[in-house]
Order: C-alpha cells, then structure tokens, then sequence
C-alpha cells in the first residue's frame, strides 16, 4: 500500500501572480475605454502636432549620430543656437516610427497613460482610501487629464510623478528601499521631458512639509532627515543630461518669458469651459478645502503640495494634470476618512456597512498587479485590427492631402501654424524648413506678428516680406484665410475643406 498522500499540498501564495487581479482588469479596461473606443481610438493620442516634431528630432539625432546645436527646421533663424532638450524622447519616438510606424508612437503613450491612472488607483488605495472611492475618484482622474491624452514626451513625466507618488504613499507609512528608485526616474526624466522639475519640486514640497512637520511635533526628525536626502538625490540625479544645470537654467527661462508664454495657449491660465478643465476644479476645490484641514492638524508636507501645484496650473493650464496626480490621492484618502467616520455610526445591517465590507474584501485584488497586464498589452499589440490602428495624422486636423499633392511645399519658404508645422517637418523630413513651429524660440516679437496674423489683423500679412515668406498654409476657415483672400498680394493655389494654399500673387 503507497505512504504518499492522496493530494499534494500546494500553497495558493505561490501562484498568485498566475491568477488574474481587478487592478489588472481595470488597467485593461481603462485602455479599453480610452483608446479602443467608436469615434477616437489611438488616433486620438496624434491629435496634437508635438508627436510629429519630436519624432523628426529623433530621427535628426539618429541620422547624425550626435546631438544638434543648431537650429535646423525653420528658414527664419537658420543657424540660431538651439538644443534639443528632450532629446530621449525623440530618439524613442523615432525608433518606434521606423519599426511599426507612427501607431507605435500613440500605442506606447496610450498604455504609459493606462498604467498612470493605474498607479493613481493603487496609490489611493495605499493611502487608505475606500475602494470604491478610490475607484471613482481614478475615473475622475482620467476625465481630467485626457486634456492631455497625446503622444507626446509629458507621458513620461505624468507616468514618473505618479510612481513616485505611490512609493512614497508607501514610505510614509512604512520605510521602503523602493523610495531611492525615484531619483534615477528623476534622472531618466530629465532626458525625456523638462517636466522632471516638477517632480523635484513636489519632492521638494515634501522634504520642506515634512520638516514643518518635526518642528510642530508631527513628526520625526528621522523622516525629515530622509525626506531631505531625497530631493537632493533627485535634484543632483537631474543633473545627469548632456548639458548638465544648463538645462535646468532653460527652463526656468522658459518659465519667465511672459512674452512667449503668454501667447501660447497651453501656457495660458485655465477658463474652465471644457469638461477636463471642469473635473480638474473639482479636485482644485477639494484640494484647497483638505489643505486647509490638514495645516489645523499640523500637516505641512501635502498642503504644500497642494497649494504649490494649484498655483502654478492656476498660472498655465499645463499644469493642471499634475495637480491632479499629486493630488487626487490626498483627496480620496480625506474623502474616505469622512465616509468611513459616517459608516460607523449605522447600523451593522446598513447598505452603508455592506458597501464598506465588500470595499475591505475586495481592496487586496485591487492591490496587486500580475504578469496578466503585461499579457494584455501583448495581445492588444498583437492581435488588434490593422484598420483600428492610426496610420498617420488625422486629415480632418493636419494638412495630410494637401501636402501630398504638393511636394514642392518640402522646398517651399511655407507659413503655418505651429501645429501644422511640426507635420510638414515630419511628412518632409528631412528637407522642410518652416516659418516658425512648436519648439518656442522664435522670441516674442516674432509670436506677436504670427498671433496677429492668425487673428486676421490688418497689415499683418506684411511679416512675410520681412521673412521672405513665398506660400501660406492656413485652415480654410480661419481669420487669416480671409485676410489674404481680401489682399491682392496673394492668391489661392490650392484649397480644401481643412487648408488653403496661399501664393505670391506675382
């Protein structure tokens, strides 16, 4: 007769990673819902021109071999310093366009923008926030920063913020190791995008509230001390880039040029008429109110944050999505902390009490993530439809057929607007040379005449004899379009229901 057991003892810890989560059913789900839906799809990640002029740059940089120091787009400061700062990007972007095409691009940026609103899930739930709170207040999340839902080098940035964010959740709450990760992502970022200064400052913010926080009583000197350590780490790991602290002077510049900045609209404070701007107030307010709660309690760190991230996307709207990040987590913990208080005092029997047991039960499959994510971005790459993946720019936005009935435009001394610019640089890469595009060291005075210009102002058009500008480029229906049609100078060569190609009439 056999000693062995009938069953072999198995414990189920050692297979967890093998069974499917709920985070990784909302990961896939809010890739789903974003980016695989009737009427946007990935295309919508190559809705904004920038996805075109880093992908040239990158392309620039490969073809060179080396880092250019010289304006090379535009015929109107050839020759001019310039450095492409975030040169990372380009290259990867580049990479990406010559193996798959310019629907890689968008596919890498869209799954970095799922696995951000992901890690703002689990940092909500790492902070003690309901579960389903946390899961309404990441859905709200997603509303807000759609405002930037494009394929462009901020992903990385966004993506960096929202980690280090739930690391140092964790920290706080329990010392961890993983917290020196987030200086060599400070130090990735600085190579990707200048947006890796408000990751230091939010450090920053941190190590400063924290050490408020030792001098109220609220804290130890031990986490002041680490805090402290930490943005130092960050600051000095930013300083590994090719140009060094140049960089970081470059965009505090950049910062100050109000006669740059303010004629370039995403530079320019919210309006709050858009549905990303209108879940973006909610979590202003909410922010503000918590804020002012936490300083009574002598919590400094997070109003810091706070208040210091309201201000700047109070000043530009581009900020406005890293508020979110920092501080949606703070908002769903405080916003638990009231239910969970309410909870208490209903009965056991109550919906309340149910709702907030299942939320306790479920809570740890929202808190893990396993290899079933990453099986679902292969099989997304894999297996989606080719005719559900962009196969270039948008024609209804971007001057697609226009410039390719046109291929004189690549040798042309061609005005359009920045956006559009940034797409003839990519489609006629490498011999396009523009009037002006997006990478904004064109200087005021010259951003005066083209918001002139665009606006249709009288005597505008006169730039382009200063510049010796031959075509125009410009939406069918827009001020400027009108303006040239009335002067005699110019004629229409070409037209369609998104551009007008404008000539020299002599």
């Amino acid at each position: 007769m056999s000693s062995l057991p009938a069953t072999l003892p198995v414990s189920r810890g050692n297979f967890r990673w093998l069974a499917p989560s709920l985070c990784d059913l909302f990961f896939v789900a809010v890739i789903a819902w974003s980016f695989m839906t009737a009427g946007t799809g990935w295309g919508r990640l190559l809705w904004d021109g920038d996805t075109a002029i880093h992908t040239a740059i990158g392309e620039l940089i490969l073809d060179q071999g080396k880092l250019p120091s010289a304006d090379p787009f535009s015929f109107t400061m050839p020759g001019a310093a310039w450095s492409p700062w975030e040169w990372g990007s380009g290259v990867l972007f580049a990479e990406l366009d010559r193996a798959f095409g310019i629907k890689a691009v968008a596919f890498l940026c869209g799954i970095l923008i799922a696995a951000t609103i992901t890690a703002l899930l689990r940092t909500m739930l790492a902070s003690g926030a309901n579960m389903f709170i946390a899961l309404m207040l990441a859905l709200v999340s997603s509303n807000a920063l759609s405002l930037h839902y494009h394929a462009r080098p901020h992903v990385f940035t966004l993506f960096a913020l929202a980690i280090a964010a739930w690391i140092l959740t964790l920290d706080r709450a329990q010392p961890t190791r993983w917290i020196w990760l987030i200086p060599a992502m400070t130090a990735l970022d600085a190579n990707l995008h200048p947006g890796f200064v408000m990751l230091i400052a939010y450090l920053g913010a941190i190590a400063v509230g924290t050490a408020l926080e030792w001098i109220a009583g609220t804290a130890s000197r031990a986490a002041a001390v680490r805090y402290t350590w930490l943005a130092g780490a960050g600051l000095l790991a930013s300083l590994i880039n090719p140009w060094g602290v140049k960089l970081h002077l470059h965009i505090l510049s950049a910062f100050g040029d109000r006669g740059v900045t303010d004629l370039t609209q995403e530079w320019q404070a919210p309006t709050f008429r858009s549905a990303p701007q209108l879940y973006f107030l909610f979590f202003l307010l909410a922010g503000v109110a918590i804020a002012g709660a936490l300083i009574g309690r002598k919590q400094f760190a997070e109003p810091l944050v706070i208040l210091g991230l309201a201000f700047a996307s109070l000043n530009s709207l581009r900020h406005s999505t890293v508020f979110v990040i920092a501080a949606a987590p703070i908002v769903a913990r405080e916003l638990s902390g009231i239910w969970q208080a309410w909870v208490a005092r209903q009965p056991r029997n109550s919906s309340a009490r149910i709702l907030e047991d299942l939320s306790e039960q479920r809570q740890a499959s929202l808190n893990r993530s396993t290899l079933w994510s990453l099986a679902a971005v292969a099989a997304i790459a894999l297996w989606t439809p080719a005719s559900a993946w962009p196969s270039g720019f948008d024609p209804t936005m971007f001057p697609v057929e226009m410039t390719a009935r046109h291929p004189e435009l690549a040798t042309a001394r061609v005005f359009t607007t920045d956006q559009w610019a940034d797409y003839l640089i990519y489609a006629n890469y490498p011999r396009q040379k523009v009037f002006y595009d997006d990478r904004m060291f064109y200087g005021a005075r010259m951003y005066r005449q083209v918001s002139d210009f665009l606006n249709g102002k009288a005597g505008s058009a006169l730039l382009f004899d200063e510049y010796r500008a031959d075509s125009v480029l410009i939406e069918t229906d827009s001020p400027a379009a009108a303006l040239l049609r009335s002067d005699p100078g110019w004629k229409i060569s070409d037209q369609d229901s998104t551009s007008s190609l404008f000539v020299r009439a002599n």
